[in-house]
């Protein structure tokens, strides 16, 4: 049993997301080759299908990124798919392999980056540690190997690379926790690519399916139908984001006022379009709820407490989190903060106790505290470093913590 089976009746049916949301669906499916499976359920507490959709497309630069704009498409596909291993998510396993593989990934490379990255090319092996380090539970990255990752790349490129990362931090947890099934083309794909080291789609996916071909990098065409949804896209994304401010300290103010807390990590990002997507999602998940902020911050706490995740539970604390005292989210949140999550059946059968849109939100809450929790792993590295470095630095460091 999954957390999924409690929410089949509820899921909202393919045919009216594609009335409401029609070109992000075609843009998704020009990305992956398919529409994924996860937005009916997502729907379900509309405000999980809307992060989802704020994240996904700002968080990888896209469509710019298709059209070779930005950090290296093969080396954004890559990190991608070396965190969603490290976490144990098979679902996103397979949809990162495959967008990597069409954004010019070789599959050599991608078989490789799990466990015998001694095979890849210098920059692409320090972007699979650093992938590797921040998509574990606990996201333990050494300040070797992100030094080793800004050896190879710029600035503007080490933020996309690392952002791809950070964004799976919310798609792993989601799709990990919530049992999402793989589609049978998806898996038909990538599975020539990514069963020998590993990968084991069972959990989610009955195993009856045949090997294909990998797909092809991105063609002109693809390239061009892109360009034809994407207006629509963006239109609803400036919709969903509206008002929101996109750069530092403007977005700290606006937060601290609609949430409680400024959430500082944003002040080290540099590009204006993921300061603005990052409060968008922070003011949605913190600050609309089915289930009670109270108890939803209850689990958020446990969750950072249970990764280690100091930083983070003390800002939820700042916020008013305290003891789980709901038996059925203490056993949800237990069994969904480890990564890959533990969900059972006894799991399952206690949460038959929640209403559905409680479920999708409480995941995704948990999911976004993973996000956000990977993003400060990043930069506490680089802010450790730099404060060694200078006293200047230790000086800044105590005026903006991350």
């Amino acid at each position: 049993m999954l957390l999924v089976h409690l929410l089949e009746k509820d899921a909202v049916p393919f045919p009216t997301l594609e009335k409401r949301y029609g070109a992000l669906l075609a843009l998704v499916r020009a990305l992956i080759g398919v529409v994924p499976n996860c937005d009916p359920y997502l729907e379900i507490w509309p405000t999980a299908f809307r992060t989802y959709n704020v994240l996904v497309p700002n968080l990888l630069n896209l469509p710019m990124l298709v059209w070779g704009v930005g950090a290296p498409k093969e080396a954004v596909g890559l990190g991608m798919y070396v965190a969603s291993r490290a976490a144990g998510c098979p679902y996103c396993s397979a949809h990162s392999c495959s967008f990597a593989l069409r954004r010019g990934a070789a599959p050599g490379d991608i078989a490789a980056s799990v466990a015998e990255d001694e095979k890849l090319a210098p920059p692409l092996r320090a972007v699979a540690r650093v992938a590797r380090a921040l998509g574990g539970e606990r996201a333990l990255l050494s300040a070797e190997d992100r030094a080793e990752l800004e050896r190879h790349y710029p600035q503007d490129d080490v933020e996309w690379i690392v952002l791809g990362v950070v964004a799976m931090g919310w798609l792993n947890k989601t799709m990990n926790a919530l049992g999402v099934p793989l589609e049978v083309s998806t898996v038909e794909e990538v599975s020539g690519v990514i069963t020998a080291s590993g990968w084991d789609p069972t959990s989610v996916f009955e195993p009856s399916y045949e090997t294909r071909e990998p797909p092809r990098a991105d063609s002109l065409g693809v390239k061009l139908g892109l360009l034809r949804h994407a207006p629509s896209a963006v239109r609803l994304d400036n919709q969903w984001t509206a008002g929101v401010p996109d750069s530092w300290p403007a977005v700290g103010v606006y937060l601290k006022e609609q949430v409680g807390h400024d959430f500082p990590v944003l002040a080290h990002l540099r590009h204006r379009r993921v300061v603005r997507a990052l409060a968008t999602m922070i003011r949605d998940n913190f600050g609309e709820s089915v289930v009670g902020l109270e108890r939803k911050l209850a689990v958020g706490l446990f969750y950072a407490e249970a990764v280690g995740a100091t930083g983070l539970a003390a800002e939820l604390r700042g916020l008013g989190a305290g003891p789980i005292e709901d038996a059925t989210l203490s056993a949800l949140a237990r069994a969904i903060s480890p990564s890959p999550c533990v969900v059972d059946a006894a799991v399952v059968e206690r949460c038959r106790a929640l209403p559905p849109a409680a479920i999708v939100e409480t995941v995704t809450f948990v999911s976004l505290l993973q996000m956000l929790h990977r993003l400060s792993a990043f930069h506490e590295v680089g802010a450790h470093v730099r404060a060694r470095a200078t006293p200047e630095a230790s000086r800044l460091r105590t005026r903006i913590p991350v």
